[in-house]
């Protein structure tokens, strides 16, 4: 559990910076590219990275870690896109009609890119965060303070973005948390956490109905 949990910690933060470093050789813009609302995390890198840990062994050739993280990660990516829309009625990223996407969810360069990512985590960082951790006194406390962390923060970040829906379908706040997370995650403050984060047009239309 300690070494799933590094991994989970070490892949949010590299997703979080290869996010940023993307964004601003890409589109020249130095923005927030975080998917909680408190530290440089991105969930969805580090869950990923957890996946592929699981599923790939670490014995496997160079060319098998490649072509599963390529799948695996397209895969993953296209659900994670699904569950944002579905839930929150909003997307973080959209890669159009072109042949290389897939409903604009995923992208074939992207896999590759999922690929590549895979054979860098099984390994070199993997082996030499599981050095690490055998080095590291108090690695079990450490690990499980982090857990605690992650899962209060995955949760008000969820909590935060759904009310947000609530918000733009005009719902009241049902409780006293929620009336918290109008003042605390007022739509500026999330529109600063989540600059791409846009609300699909289908969502939109249902909306108004």
């Amino acid at each position: 559990m300690e070494f799933l949990v590094s991994v989970f910690t070490v892949g949010s933060v590299a997703g979080y910076l290869v996010e940023t470093l993307w964004c601003l050789g890409v589109n020249h813009v130095l923005e927030s590219r975080q998917g909680l609302v408190f530290g440089p995390f991105s969930q969805v890198y580090g869950l990923g990275a957890v996946i592929l840990t699981l599923i790939i062994s670490k014995n496997s050739s160079v060319t098998k870690i490649f072509f599963v993280s390529a799948v695996v990660g397209g895969v993953y990516e296209y659900l994670c896109s699904y569950f944002q829309e579905k839930v929150f009625g909003t997307v973080s990223w959209d890669y159009g009609d072109g042949f290389l996407s897939i409903g604009g969810r995923t992208h074939l360069l992207f896999c590759v890119f999922w690929g590549l990512m895979g054979i860098l985590l099984i390994r070199y960082v993997n082996p030499a965060l599981s050095s690490l951790l055998s080095k590291v006194p108090g690695v079990a406390v450490t690990t499980a303070l982090l857990a605690v962390f992650f899962i209060l923060n995955m949760q008000l970040s969820y909590m935060a973005v759904k009310r947000q829906t609530g918000r733009r379908r005009e719902l009241p706040p049902t409780s006293a948390v929620e009336e918290w997370l109008d003042l605390r995650f007022n739509d500026e403050v999330l529109k600063k956490i989540y600059p791409n984060m846009r609300v699909v047009a289908k969502a939109q239309s249902e909306e108004l109905k």
